[in-house]
């Protein structure tokens, strides 16, 4: 066995610097992710006065269309992931939908902006089966809920990012209005904001050659095709429970989450007047405390999980949910926009981690040759689910039920109480399977 195949040792610490450059390097393009996905949530209403779009059109464009994409393609990928080039994989991934993003830039039509968006989703399904699977196999147990806490980190610092920038890159591209673009001629303000993000990608993808690949813990390439063989139906069956539980608390979360993100700034421009130039840094703001709470509640969880508390990722999940549900639920009846921000920033900080305790999770009871393929399927369900179904429910609400765009707050408050209180629900469920679950997989599989 080579020693980039062996299993990490903790006290390595050239070993673990190489680790953290790495999940620097899978942040900066998680963060890249993030501002490719959500700028088009910035540009919803000049979107919609140029092509003439409903709010069920916007859904598909923001949301829908990439959640589906995004989701079905995850699940190839992370079968990729789970036998060949991780880096290749986030590459091609990358290149994929920086191309994309700015090929929406040159759309002219609703259905040439969809397909753009689509093509988005299908470039980021790559990247978090196998940067997951990258972390989990290249930090020590006592350290991978920090590890991957730190990584998820990024979609807050994206979220962030596209809203702080979003702001100014919109006000500049509104100053150079008509714009002349090669093979495209005079741009919209809009589009020369997605033209504007989705270049630099290019270039940023070639990080990922920075870092070796770790080697598979627990897995020598020899015993990969017996250990795989059935090795999904086997996990499922003995642990569907707590899969299954599992699945719908973070899919309510992901409903929540997504729903917010997609949703807040028109909501905010509606409801109280803003525009991006001036709730672009507030979110942005908002953004960078929730992401802060990101690692605190990672080196909380890992301490509990060291100091005995096998369940510790769930349980501090559920406490959370719990302390923080009054905040949810009052969240979009404020009347005052710095009380609905402050709200906001406290709701992310139950939507935002649902991730990193599903992959923490799964790095410790799922085996390494099936682990990158475990979590493209959450992916998948909480994608379809999540991006896909919950901004279009509040898109629906709005239309179809209280039948005015005035009304997206009450469609939002709708969503994001009611996933809220599954998720708690289910999270609680699940605890009487989760501490006997990670015991077994210690007895029986120690060196995985």
């Amino acid at each position: 066995m080579t020693s980039q195949e062996r299993a990490p040792d903790g006290g390595d610490t050239q070993h673990l610097g190489t680790a953290w450059w790495m999940v620097a390097v899978l942040f900066g393009l998680y963060v890249l992710s993030w501002v490719d996905r959500l700028i088009v949530s910035m540009l919803v209403t000049p979107i919609k006065a140029h092509l003439l779009l409903s709010d069920v059109q916007v859904s598909m464009i923001t949301s829908t269309s990439f959640a589906i994409f995004y989701a079905i393609f995850g699940l190839p990928l992370g079968w990729a992931a789970d036998r060949y080039s991780r880096r290749w994989i986030i590459f091609g991934g990358v290149a994929l939908w920086a191309v994309a993003t700015t090929a929406c830039g040159f759309a002219q039509s609703y259905e040439a902006l969809l397909v753009g968006r689509i093509f988005v989703g299908v470039g980021e399904a790559a990247l978090l089966p196998a940067a997951y699977s990258l972390i989990a196999d290249a930090f020590p147990p006592r350290l991978l809920t920090r590890a991957t806490s730190t990584f998820q980190m990024a979609g807050k610092v994206g979220s962030a990012t596209a809203f702080a920038l979003g702001g100014v890159a919109i006000a500049f591209a509104a100053a150079h209005s008509g714009i002349h673009i090669p093979f495209h001629g005079p741009a919209q303000p809009w589009q020369l904001v997605m033209m504007m993000v989705g270049v630099p990608g290019l270039l940023i993808a070639l990080l990922v050659f920075t870092f070796p690949e770790p080697g598979r813990r627990g897995a020598t390439r020899a015993a990969r095709p017996v250990a795989e063989k059935g090795a999904i139906a086997v996990f499922v069956r003995q642990n569907w429970r707590l899969l299954a539980l599992m699945l719908v608390g973070t899919s309510c979360l992901a409903m929540c989450g997504y729903s917010m993100t997609n949703w807040v700034p028109a909501y905010i421009e509606r409801h109280f007047g803003w525009k991006p130039v001036q709730y672009g840094v507030a979110l942005s703001l908002m953004n960078i405390v929730s992401a802060v709470s990101l690692v605190i509640n990672g080196w909380i969880v890992d301490r509990l999980f060291t100091r005995g508390m096998t369940d510790a990722h769930l349980r501090f999940y559920s406490w959370l949910i719990l302390g923080f549900l009054p905040v949810i639920a009052y969240m979009f009846f404020a009347t005052n926009v710095y009380v609905f921000l402050v709200c906001y920033c406290v709701a992310q900080f139950i939507t935002v981690p649902f991730m990193v305790y599903v992959s923490s999770i799964m790095g410790l009871i799922a085996p390494a040759t099936i682990r990158a393929r475990m979590l493209a399927f959450f992916l998948f369900v909480f994608t379809i689910l999540g991006l896909g179904a919950g901004p279009a429910i509040v898109a629906a609400l709005t239309q179809y039920v209280f039948r005015s765009e005035a009304a997206l707050g009450q469609s939002l408050a709708v969503v994001v109480t009611v996933c809220s209180v599954v998720a708690l629900l289910s999270f609680r469920m699940a605890l009487r399977y989760l501490a006997p679950t990670i015991a077994a997989r210690a007895v029986h599989a120690p060196a995985a």
